[in-house]
């Protein structure tokens, strides 16, 4: 329906004016039983700059203020012929002129009105019919205070009138420049929101390819790299090496099938939880690096999303162990509920040149230490990774 509306908005507009010029010459060719002649020349002209003023709002005002100065040479019928009427059309002129009026010098508008409504004045006062017909035979001769006092009531009432038409354009034009502005910030705002939430999507969707593929990987890579050195002497221990290459391959697949296809995390998707911890940790003790686990039964209140994340951050600190640290002195995990959310644990040795401590303190650009603390962060939790003598220890508290 409003874009609709939006649709017909602009030529209501532009056709108000022609609208309103046609409206005001039917009414007064009724009530003062006009004709198409030249007693209604002013009429015609004035509202004819009615009509265009919007469109061409200088040229309208110029005309208009070109019409009355020929009224006041004699060119055109005065007062008592045209009809006082007829000069309902300047302030209406004025208004539609302000509201099409774009250009820089807005002076020239309020101006208009009060000179406007100079030129009136001197027409009326150069029709002595007229001013005889109004104010009475008694004006002229009577003292130039009196004279200049109606001068002045009639000068006022037309600058009022005149200035009032201008000051209504004024106020409609600010409020559809608040409008404007309203909506122009309300758009920013969607857009800004939109990029934000494109932003924070990719974000996701880079921490989460880095967790999967990383982990996997590195277990694909330590498990190939064992196969050329054991494929002679232990034949049989080749096929179960194999097995966990395809497992380890087979699970990052599924894994990023998941997370592309799903906009959240936490959608019903079988996505990693806490119960595939065990699996987690044999993979690695497969791989080389005995892990040792200490994950007690999670409390009903734990939701899905604090699993996925304590599982990425499991899954990411056992790889940087794998990768940085001593793999035979392993590593150990503890997972435990507490009144404040969960506490995770991960522990393990430092390798003789150090490379997981520089790792740790390192914010880089890379997303080991700094994605899981951004990961922990975006729960409501914390993390932090620490060097105690040559252990290396990562602990994070999602509430």
């Amino acid at each position: 329906m409003f874009p609709l509306l939006n649709r017909f908005r602009r030529p209501a507009r532009e056709a108000a004016a022609p609208a309103t010029s046609l409206a005001v010459l039917l009414a007064l060719l009724v009530l003062e039983q006009r004709g198409f002649n030249r007693d209604s020349a002013l009429l015609f002209a004035l509202l004819s700059s009615v009509a265009v003023a919007r469109l061409i709002p200088v040229g309208a005002l110029a005309f208009a203020a070109e019409v009355l100065l020929l009224q006041s040479l004699k060119v055109l019928p005065v007062v008592m012929v045209s009809g006082v009427l007829s000069y309902v059309a300047v302030p209406l002129a004025i208004l539609f002129a302000s509201l099409g009026y774009r250009g820089r010098h807005r002076w020239l508008l309020p101006v208009f009105a009060v000179a406007s409504a100079g030129l009136i004045t001197v027409n009326w006062f150069g029709d002595a019919t007229w001013v005889n017909f109004v104010f009475g035979t008694q004006l002229y001769g009577r003292g130039a205070l009196r004279t200049g006092t109606y001068v002045f009531l009639v000068f006022g009432a037309f600058a009022a009138f005149n200035l009032a038409a201008w000051a209504a354009a004024l106020a409609v034009n600010n409020v559809s420049s608040s409008r404007r502005a309203q909506l122009k910030a309300e758009s920013d705002l969607q857009q800004a929101a939109t990029d934000l939430a494109v932003e924070q999507e990719r974000n996701r969707i880079a921490r989460e390819l880095h967790d999967v593929l990383a982990h996997s990987l590195t277990v694909i890579t330590a498990q190939a790299e064992g196969i050329r050195y054991i494929h002679r002497s232990e034949p049989e221990a080749v096929e179960g090496a194999a097995l966990i290459i395809a497992s380890a391959a087979r699970t990052a697949l599924l894994e990023t099938r998941h997370m592309l296809e799903n906009v959240s995390p936490t959608e019903t998707a079988p996505a990693p939880s806490l119960e595939q911890l065990d699996s987690l940790a044999s993979q690695f003790t497969a791989s080389g690096m005995t892990v040792t686990l200490d994950a007690p039964a999670m409390p009903p209140g734990v939701t899905p999303l604090q699993e996925l994340t304590a599982y990425r951050l499991v899954q990411e600190s056992l790889t940087n162990a794998f990768r940085h640290g001593n793999r035979s002195s392993g590593a150990a995990v503890s997972v435990v509920p507490g009144p404040d959310g969960l506490t995770i644990r991960v522990s393990s040795e430092l390798s003789d040149d150090g490379a997981a401590a520089d790792a740790a303190s390192s914010a880089g650009t890379g997303r080991g230490i700094p994605g899981m603390k951004e990961r922990a962060t975006a729960v409501g939790g914390s993390l932090s990774a620490r060097t105690t003598g040559n252990r290396f220890d990562v602990e994070a508290l999602l509430p």
